[in-house]
């Protein structure tokens, strides 16, 4: 093009500015500093580098959502129960973050978390919420703390953030644990319980003792699980996949108009019950239970059109293997469905459970989850990964590396942490405690501070991020995009990590800096192939 080979002559100085091509900016610098307000999210065509469904905004671009899970609004256990921060928005009015607790994993999310996210270009959070706080008596929603969620939606609204709403459960429910005065029999061991369901859907009589101390292989768990798959009667008689469909319904409602609100998790690591055959728990009791939910909400919210986020059951966290063989359209007829798997490949897989070490192949489970979402007929996102960070260097690496690869979103767990609830000897957040605002552990920041396609027009042909050398390189096709309709160009967050210049082949570019030190590139393509990338190499 024309363009591009004018641009070729420019003085060095000028390309190292950005190469903006002669363009003069269409709109302000100041309003292209934000990140672009989000807007509805759909499931559109095949594309990308992995070949699957997109998720894409409403100009047609594909967006990402790459960012952390925020755990603050978990209703998780302590020894009285009483949830650990207070679950109304008024607490956190004006600015104010009450005390943080300690004695669990998570942090209270207020609204200063906002402006430590915004400089690190993520756009996405999966916001984990509580069944035990929004539905505390059978059919009675708790208006007050589906207001404090509205609180956190407001919060990344204006800071460009999209929000997943992740209805959390970790072990069923806090009310799930071994009471005083009972006895395990070896090799069961006591527990403690965790987060998810209120204390009238959490009745059970087997012992709530875990296998080798694992919270997951613990009948008590396993039966309550399994009586949601059989939709068991609730103590006022209602089934409670009934109930648990209402409490996602009063969600859907709240926030059917607000597109910063991407979509919602139905469940989170959902344990297969007493059907514990690979893949079995998926097609025949999981997914015909997300059905039914996605159903009752489609089907009660005229025009409603958010995306709606299904995992399969955990099993797939240890095997990092699948056997979903049939079509979403299947179970459902709603199109806006992404499948949200976990990976934690050399984490919670056999290998490093069993044996201390590793030996699944690095890109397994990615490479599976791949092959689940064409099976499904879905778009991908990768709804958890993360790991010890000792092993950032290794593990977390890799995981942006084929993120990049095969084209995917993902969000990181966790945004911030007191310590893990699994080994209270670490925290796996992107800041540490103290709290507030807590500490910044630079080697996360490194790694999830990264240079991505926030949107991008036409088809991602391929992306990578060296942190290492802190440069970029987009290749993708497109048909023109209008010069200046930012709605619809492709979009690039460059954290400040990269001082590099930018520059395009086959497209216009206009590169805002922000005070923060980070830049935004605006890439209008001018028809066919094309490149943005950093001039470091």
């Amino acid at each position: 093009m024309v363009f591009v080979t004018r641009c070729r002559v420019f003085t060095l100085a000028l390309v190292a500015l950005g190469c903006a091509f002669g363009l003069t900016a269409p709109f302000s610098q100041a309003a292209a500093t934000q990140l672009p307000s989000p807007s509805f999210l759909h499931v559109g065509p095949v594309g990308g580098p992995a070949g699957l469904p997109q998720i894409v905004d409403s100009g047609g671009r594909a967006v990402l959502l790459k960012g952390v899970n925020a755990d603050g609004l978990v209703d998780y256990f302590r020894p009285d129960l009483i949830p650990p921060y207070p679950t109304g928005p008024t607490a956190y009015a004006g600015g104010a973050c009450p005390p943080d607790d300690t004695t669990v994993e998570g942090v209270d999310i207020c609204q200063y978390d906002f402006s430590q996210l915004a400089p690190l270009g993520y756009d996405a959070i999966r916001l984990n919420v509580s069944w035990s706080l929004l539905e505390p008596a059978p059919g009675t929603i708790d208006k007050s703390y589906l207001e404090r969620i509205a609180q956190v939606v407001a919060w990344a609204k204006a800071a460009g953030i999209y929000v997943v709403i992740d209805m959390h459960q970790d072990a069923w429910s806090k009310y799930v644990y071994t009471a005083a005065g009972d006895t395990c029999v070896a090799p069961f061991q006591p527990i403690r319980g965790f987060d998810g369901a209120p204390l009238w859907a959490s009745q059970y009589v087997m012992p709530a003792c875990a296998l080798n101390g694992v919270r997951e292989l613990d009948l008590a768990v396993q039966e309550d699980f399994q009586k949601l798959y059989d939709d068991a009667p609730a103590p006022d008689g209602v089934g409670l996949q009934e109930h648990y469909a209402s409490a996602v319904l009063a969600l859907a409602q709240r926030f059917q108009k607000e597109p910063t609100v991407a979509g919602y998790e139905i469940i989170n690591e959902p344990s297969p019950g007493f059907n514990a055959l690979p893949g079995v728990v998926d097609a025949t009791e999981l997914f015909p239970f997300y059905a039914k939910v996605i159903d009752h909400v489609v089907s009660s919210v005229p025009g409603f059109r958010q995306l709606f986020f299904i995992e399969p059951n955990v099993e797939r966290d240890v095997t990092d293997f699948s056997a979903i063989v049939t079509p979403w359209s299947e179970y459902s007829s709603y199109p806006n469905v992404v499948y949200a798997p976990h990976v934690y490949t050399g984490v919670f897989t056999l290998d490093q459970q069993v044996a201390s070490t590793r030996f699944f192949p690095s890109e397994g489970g990615y490479e599976s989850a791949i092959s689940d979402a064409k099976a499904l007929g879905l778009p991908l996102w990768i709804g958890e990964f993360g790991n010890n960070p000792a092993d950032d260097n290794t593990l977390l690496r890799t995981s942006y590396e084929l993120q990049d690869r095969y084209g995917l979103g993902g969000t990181l767990w966790l945004w911030k942490e007191n310590a893990n609830d699994i080994n209270r000897a670490v925290f796996w957040g992107v800041y540490g405690p103290p709290f507030p605002p807590g500490t910044a552990q630079p080697l996360r920041i490194t790694y999830t501070s990264r240079a991505f396609p926030l949107y991008t027009a036409g088809a991602l042909k391929n992306f990578s991020y060296d942190p290492n050398s802190a440069g970029f390189d987009l290749q993708a096709a497109s048909p023109p995009v209008p010069l200046g309709a930012r709605n619809l160009a492709t979009v690039i967050f460059v954290p400040r990590a990269v001082s590099a210049g930018v520059a395009a082949t086959g497209a216009r570019l206009q590169i805002v800096s922000r005070s923060d030190g980070s830049r935004i590139v605006y890439a209008w393509p001018a028809g066919g192939t094309y490149r943005v990338f950093t001039l470091n190499g």
